[in-house]
């Protein structure tokens, strides 16, 4: 699972699928930081990458280089 497909409102800092083959089942494990409360923690998610490109294509042939500015928390 992706960092932008967790749940960081329940502190969840990972999540990966389990197969159960005897009953053909995919079962969802989460991992969560046992928080007093509820809501976004920046301390527990590092910056990662963000949805949209930081460059077209085009710009990447002509040689472009715009480093890692497209970040989000």
């Amino acid at each position: 699972m992706p960092k932008r497909g967790l749940n960081t409102s329940a502190c969840e800092i990972f999540r990966f699928y389990r197969l159960v083959a005897v009953r053909d089942l995919l079962e969802p494990l989460s991992f969560c930081v046992p928080r007093k409360s509820e809501g976004f923690h920046e301390d527990i998610y590092p910056l990662t990458a963000a949805n949209e490109p930081a460059m077209t294509a085009d710009e990447w042939l002509m040689g472009q280089n715009k480093g890692e500015s497209n970040w989000t928390q």
